[in-house]
């Protein structure tokens, strides 16, 4: 099956080389968006942190501080950093799920296009599922991960099983998200969601297998842009751009071998 999938892979990457390279640079511009968000949202959100950390390291607090002598002489500094750091935080979150749809969603359409061609109206259908599915699972995420989390905050001073427990939800979620967004093709929503937990169930052994070198190759060529770094500028932009492409290498073979379990 494996083997199958790889040859499918290659003959794919083979008759369409001009394909190969649009879906390689929307790959860079997507990477790119997602850097310009996190620098322009997290950066400053973590400066509003540590300027609330540092006033509060400031207090000079002695016994005749008195109540409210911990929260220093301004103690506004401390509530307008936090505000102005979850405003940062929720825009990094909102135009973060806009990329991931819009461009992500972009990505996944032209790479499903190359292993069955579909009309225009069978693309929107796509994206729109794209889209459709994500929101589901980002909705599953917060609901069952982040809620659980913070309901089990008081639990972890005395035990780290609940993290181990929502560290298990999240991956469970992340194995259903991947198996879903690989079967939407031309595919209705209810029946890629049918379709989604006996597959996931039922294969679980292969299609771990299939993301195990999906994450392997991924990681490879992480690990070898580390190396590269302070080796040779050539080497490390050459190794940057199959760091890339390995990501539109590895999502053309995870769905190619997704959709050969469903028979």
């Amino acid at each position: 099956m494996l083997l199958d999938s790889l040859k499918k892979t290659i003959n794919i990457i083979k008759k369409n080389k001009s394909r190969i390279f649009l879906i390689f640079f929307l790959q860079i511009v997507f990477f790119i968006t997602l850097s310009l968000i996190f620098y322009h949202t997290m950066v400053p959100s973590m400066e509003h942190a540590k300027n609330a950390v540092d006033y509060y390291d400031s207090i000079n607090l002695t016994e005749d501080s008195g109540m409210f002598g911990y929260l220093g002489e301004d103690p506004l500094v401390i509530y307008q950093n936090y505000s102005q750091m979850m405003y940062y935080i929720k825009f990094a979150a909102l135009f973060s799920i806009l990329a991931i749809i819009i461009l992500n969603g972009l990505l996944w359409a032209l790479t499903s296009n190359l292993i069955n061609k579909k009309s225009l109206k069978q693309a929107l259908n796509y994206f729109t599922n794209f889209g459709l599915i994500t929101l589901i699972f980002i909705a599953l995420f917060y609901l069952l991960v982040f809620n659980t989390l913070k309901s089990s905050l008081a639990a972890l001073e005395y035990s780290l099983m609940p993290l181990v427990g929502i560290l298990f939800l999240f991956i469970i979620l992340l194995y259903l998200l991947f198996v879903s967004l690989s079967l939407i093709d031309k595919r209705k929503l209810k029946d890629i969601l049918k379709l989604t937990f006996p597959i996931g169930i039922k294969k679980f052994p292969k299609i771990i297998l299939i993301y195990l070198i999906n994450i392997f190759i991924i990681l490879l060529f992480s690990y070898l842009i580390y190396l590269t770094i302070e080796a040779n500028i050539i080497l490390l932009i050459i190794t940057v751009i199959l760091f890339i492409l390995s990501f539109v290498v590895t999502r053309l073979f995870l769905i190619i071998s997704i959709n050969s379990l469903k028979n």
